[in-house]
């Protein structure tokens, strides 16, 4: 299978703490400029208490989130307090704007509206930062044109709305572009990292890590299957016709494994010609049936050059708890069945909990 490529726990906590910080700052450093307003004198203002309350409102909601997110901080991994948070500072943007107005028939608090933009194009969802960015104009247009009526005499407001809109969404949106890239680019290194390079296959890292994730997936009653693989007397193909053939060998059993693996299977190239599958399923005959079918398929082959295949398999008690802990001692036992597969004469399947062998041809 292709492995999926989660961000990595460590760095989706690193994510998490700049996200805080980030909000901690935009919306503390407007509530300190609101609370610093409140001290200043304003002899010629508009409407001097609407103008206060803005400011006063533009603090406490400022103040509020900032101790929301600094108690509880397992709320900036929730998309549904991302959408509030979106709309707080979208709030905060407005009344500070408009306060600035009312207090000194001024303008300055409209730039902070590029506070909310960068922010959902840095830490939000591509759905969110989409909403920001078609939010943004007309919460600027309504803002411009608010402030024109209080300070009156701009009957070309919508002019200096769309100035200060489009350089506010255009710096959000390559912000955005570039954290989509750096998103990519994460993780494509981390399929790389956890990915056999030659195969496409995930590599004994990925097994590590990906082990417990379907175990914590298992149905109830389904079993968990670990299969060792071996290709036997690979050695030969390549003294025999070279690394290059060999390479092609081992790329055309990863394909086989792919067409016979299911969507959640673990498909793994531990090291030279051995590989493991890790599978699941209520019963163990449809699991050795669909080994017995990837080793028969891959022998037939043409490009496999006549290799044939051992395997050992061990299933785990369906009546047994199962963790991530347990699959050393999984593949020990599964390793035994190849060996024991091996010795009885290799191209053929070693049950280990039963001691069967199956042989194909």
């Amino acid at each position: 299978m292709s492995l999926s490529s989660p961000v990595p726990p460590p760095l989706l906590g690193r994510i998490g703490r700049v996200k805080g910080w980030a909000l901690r700052l935009m919306f503390g450093g407007g509530s300190a400029l609101a609370l610093l307003t409140l001290l200043l004198p304003a002899p010629a203002a508009p409407n001097l208490q609407a103008g206060q309350w803005l400011f006063l409102l533009t603090a406490v909601v400022g103040l509020g989130t900032v101790a929301l997110t600094s108690q509880r901080p397992g709320v900036l991994r929730s998309e549904r307090f991302d959408t509030l948070f979106m709309v707080l500072g979208n709030v905060c943007a407005l009344t500070s704007a408009l306060g600035e107005a009312l207090l000194f028939g001024t303008t300055y608090s409209e730039h902070v509206a590029l506070w909310p933009m960068v922010f959902a194009a840095g830490f939000l969802g591509r759905r969110l930062l989409r909403v920001q960015a078609a939010l943004m104009p007309p919460l600027l247009a309504l803002t411009v044109y608010a402030r024109s009526l209080i300070v009156g005499g701009n009957e070309r407001w919508w002019i200096e709305a769309l100035v200060l809109a489009v350089p506010v969404v255009v710096t959000g949106l390559i912000i955005g572009f570039f954290r989509a890239a750096a998103e990519d680019e994460a993780e494509e290194l981390t399929q790389q990292v956890g990915t056999d390079p030659l195969t496409g296959l995930a590599n004994r890292r990925a097994l590590y890590a990906e082990f417990g994730r379907l175990v914590g997936q298992l149905p109830a009653g389904h079993r968990v299957a670990v299969v060792m693989l071996d290709l036997d007397h690979f050695k030969l193909v390549n003294d025999r016709y070279g690394h290059r053939v060999g390479d092609e060998v081992l790329r055309c059993f990863a394909g086989v494994l792919r067409d016979h693996a299911h969507p959640h299977d673990l498909l793994v190239r531990v090291g030279g010609e051995e590989f493991v599958w890790v599978t699941a399923g209520p019963e163990v005959d449809p699991l050795l049936s669909r080994v017995e079918q990837a080793r028969a398929a891959h022998a037939a082959h043409p490009q496999a050059r006549a290799v044939t295949v051992s395997a050992g398999l061990v299933c785990h008690d369906a009546g047994e708890a199962l963790s991530a802990a347990h699959l050393d001692d999984l593949l020990g036992r599964a390793d035994a069945a190849l060996y024991a597969a091996k010795a009885a004469g290799r191209n053929r399947l070693h049950q280990h909990d039963v001691g069967a062998l199956m042989k194909t041809g």
